[in-house]
């Protein structure tokens, strides 16, 4: 009818848009999407849960306080003997503690609460009468909650919260992105070699493909645990447990390096160097000591924190200052080793024993820092490490490792300056 006319008359002139043109109000179904908005959408729901847990911690949000009916514990990965380097000047290593006392790690999942479902991995610091561990846990949820109010590091391993067992060992609960430590890969990768056994057309192409993916491989680590190691120190925040089980990975598989995750891990012993740390005394696990009046136990963290200032000391530090870079140095000089074993261990026959001691004892004993000359002629006698040796001779890797490792902690670089060395600028093929 004519009624009917003039109403939609009426309405097409109130929807009418900039231009004349008549606007509706269609639902944005995913049909009417970009292809690039269809595409974003997709991802995000195909998007893991751990990956969205994660996203949540990164905004600086508070820890979660779990209970123990919100996490279900799955199967044991790892554990770690809770020993520290107590004199790290001489070739000594010391198990602290009850015997046998370990770190558990375990894979578990979120049971309850916005983010069930999501998986984890699960830190079980033990409860043993006597010894002071739950200190150590204490000092590495300090450590981590500054790392993440202040907008975090993509190199450092994130916490998410944390809870008390039934007997009363400490749990703390991490995204669960990177597990593999750099010990597993290294000893992967020494037995699998580079035997070309798995022939592809790429072969074809780069015939020399498995090593320059090993190489990008090594790249990404070395640089990822020195870029985490950075965003501590500029948080006032010494590591000085700096090991390959304390650099975990996302992958083990070589050929996913493009996608690799590096990420630092064991803040327990962490040292805060903040001014009013070392003037006070105060330490990240002191913030805590509100319920410490009754544990009378010998605090192997504060042992170890006093043992690096003993050693500062030793070195002729007198002042606050020189005591914090002296720590940074220590770190730099942990990191040096570090990164001589990834690049020969990964190298080595699965036979051949080269672990951070040992390498520490030819460093400091057998050839007295010098790393440039008589420890490369060392490797070269070894045909294994050839096309090792040949890389760090390109972009003059030998000078990095021998200043990171310089008997005077004094003319050690900072991990910024190593960021910016000539052999982490370079251009790998697979990067």
């Amino acid at each position: 009818s004519g009624q009917v006319k003039r109403r939609r008359r009426m309405a097409v002139h109130r929807g009418r848009g900039r231009g004349g043109v008549a606007s509706t109000s269609l639902p944005r179904c995913a049909h009417s999407l970009s292809p690039h908005a269809r595409g974003r959408r997709q991802r995000q729901r195909q998007q893991p849960r751990c990956y969205r847990l994660v996203a949540r911690a990164q905004s600086s949000l508070p820890l979660v306080k779990f209970e123990r009916s919100d996490i279900l514990v799955n199967k044991q990965v790892g554990s770690l003997s809770l020993q520290v380097s107590n004199d790290f000047e001489s070739v000594k290593q010391e198990f602290v503690g009850a015997a046998g006392a370990t770190v558990r790690i375990y894979t578990g999942e979120i049971t309850a609460g916005e983010h069930k479902d999501s998986e984890v991995i699960l830190k079980e610091y033990p409860y043993i009468q006597g010894e002071s561990f739950s200190e150590l846990a204490k000092n590495e949820i300090r450590a981590h909650e500054k790392v993440q109010r202040s907008e975090g590091c993509a190199n450092i391993c994130l916490l998410l919260g944390t809870y008390e067992g039934r007997i009363g060992e400490q749990w703390l609960v991490f995204d669960s992105s990177s597990i593999y430590p750099v010990s597993y890969w290294a000893e992967l990768a020494s037995k699998k070699g580079l035997n070309k056994q798995n022939w592809s057309l790429l072969n074809l192409l780069d015939p020399e493909i498995d090593f320059h993916r090993r190489q990008a491989f090594i790249f990404s680590i070395i640089k990822g645990a020195i870029k985490g190691m950075a965003g501590l120190h500029k948080l006032d925040i010494l590591h000085t447990n700096i090991s390959p089980d304390s650099v975990v990975l996302s992958t083990v598989d070589e050929k996913q390096g493009s996608s690799l995750q590096v990420k630092l891990r064991e803040l327990s012993f962490s040292v805060s160097v903040t001014e009013a740390s070392l003037r006070g005394g105060g330490t990240l696990a002191e913030l805590w000591e509100a319920d410490k009046g009754q544990d009378q136990s010998i605090d192997i963290r504060e042992e170890h924190e006093k043992d690096l200032w003993r050693r500062a000391t030793k070195n002729g530090c007198t002042n606050y200052f020189q005591k914090k870079n002296f720590g940074i140095a220590d770190d730099i000089y942990q990191m040096g080793l570090l990164v001589l074993f990834v690049l020969f261990k990964s190298a080595s026959n699965p036979e051949t024993s080269l672990d951070m001691l040992t390498l520490k004892r030819y460093v400091e004993i057998t050839f007295s820092g010098n790393i440039k000359e008589e420890f490369r002629d060392f490797m070269k006698a070894d045909q294994e490490f050839a096309a090792t040796i040949e890389w760090l001779d390109e972009h003059d890797g030998w000078g990095l490792i021998e200043a990171m490792l310089h008997q005077d902690w004094k003319q050690r670089p900072t991990a910024d300056s190593c960021l910016m060395h000539p052999f982490l600028k370079q251009t790998l093929k697979y990067k």
